[in-house]
């Protein structure tokens, strides 16, 4: 029967660096009806969609290729924030493009979390690449807040390019940068490193707001109140479509 490695297992042996570990489990893809021996090693999934020519070889072993697997992981866990999770930070790592989720997003009929993961990859093909991102972009279109710009590429008076989280432009000619910090932000290399990034982008003309992820998952009012009073437009009730879904 044909069978393939897939999820975090072939995630990882394509190059993608896990942000949670797994008890050493591996992930194999087999056909569905097909017989297995029992192995407390291996979890077995079983798919109507096994395609052999569709699959590519990483460390000389059959796998589901990149988008798949990353589809597969987000969808074979609980929980939907992590399944939005594990397509950013596939995107993010450059393992694959937004174009390839979106094509395997075609072909994977009924999964877990599908709406969500469509909503995810549209928030990353608009500039997202952290899920911290994703849920600011998200929190904008809850209260009505103007959407900012996303990694907005920037170069520093060294020549060098700095990306920024979330930039809103002003007629007047004002820029209002919101950076969201994750933990690793809290190590002191990565906050030095934020401290000089910030007084360049002050340097720039910008006014530089902070925030950490959790702030923007579960106090998202105050961030929003924050911004509008910095000047952050709120749009017009007529302009807002958007139905949340909340995780």
């Amino acid at each position: 029967y044909p069978a393939a490695l897939a999820s975090h297992t072939a995630l990882e042996l394509h190059g993608f660096k896990p942000f949670a570990r797994e008890a050493g489990q591996l992930h194999l893809l087999i056909e569905r009806g097909a017989k297995v021996s029992a192995d407390p090693m291996i979890v077995v999934h079983e798919s109507r969609r096994l395609k052999p020519e569709y699959h590519v070889e990483a460390a000389g072993l059959p796998c589901t290729d990149i988008a798949r697997s990353t589809i597969d992981a987000a969808a074979w866990q609980p929980w939907p924030r992590f399944a939005c999770a594990m397509v950013a930070a596939v995107i993010q790592q450059r393992l694959c493009t937004v174009d390839d989720l979106d094509a395997a997003m075609r072909h994977v009929g009924r999964v877990r979390h599908k709406a969500h993961l469509r909503e995810a990859i549209r928030d990353i093909r608009g500039g997202s690449e952290a899920l911290s991102e994703i849920d600011l972009i998200r929190v904008c279109r809850r209260f009505g807040l103007s959407e900012p710009d996303r990694q907005v590429k920037r170069t520093d008076q060294h020549g060098r390019f700095r990306y920024l989280d979330a930039e809103w432009k002003f007629e007047d000619g004002r820029r209002v940068v919101l950076e969201v910090d994750g933990a690793h932000h809290v190590d002191v290399p990565s906050w030095q490193a934020d401290m000089r990034r910030e007084r360049a982008v002050v340097i720039g003309g910008a006014q530089v707001l902070r925030a950490t992820s959790v702030e923007v998952r579960v106090e998202p009012a105050q961030i929003v109140n924050d911004l509008v009073a910095i000047g952050v437009p709120r749009l017009v009730r007529t302009q807002l479509s958007y139905r949340s879904t909340g995780f």
